[in-house]
């Protein structure tokens, strides 16, 4: 099984870091299908959009609010490049239009900050279930 490439995308290294360990302390556990990932640091957009481009990730941790741009038009940058990259917005600043402008936009889902380890696991769960590949169906005459 091939390692995912998780892009961690947050302009304060405290919450980048803080992700990196919730997902490691849930491989650790066994709570994740996948034991191993390999992660790439973004600090705002325009590195981001390098590293996307250059490391193409299966999941992105995405917030809202960077400094050089908005993470609302890096998501769909991201998503009209590689529409099956499954991203989770990341937002200290949850209201309900930032939600319905995520979803609408791409986002896998939502987690708003401070996040726990439990919201954690339930983006990684859902990215683990999105991308385990689907059987073939065979029609038979």
């Amino acid at each position: 099984m091939r390692e995912p490439k998780i892009l961690l995308v947050d302009d304060v290294d405290y919450s980048r870091q803080l992700l990196r360990n919730n997902i490691m302390a849930l491989t650790s556990s066994k709570l994740l299908k996948h034991s191993t990932f390999s992660f790439y640091n973004a600090h705002n957009a325009s590195s981001a959009l390098t590293i996307f481009n250059m490391q193409p990730p299966d999941l992105v941790f995405l917030d809202i609010e960077l400094p050089d741009s908005s993470g609302l038009e890096l998501l769909k940058k991201f998503k009209q490049e590689r529409p099956e990259c499954f991203v989770a917005m990341i937002s200290g600043f949850s209201t309900l239009e930032n939600v319905q402008q995520s979803i609408a936009a791409g986002a896998a889902t939502f987690i708003v900050k401070p996040f726990s380890g439990d919201k954690i696991l339930s983006a990684m769960r859902l990215f683990e279930k999105r991308s385990q590949p689907q059987p073939v169906q065979l029609n038979t005459i």
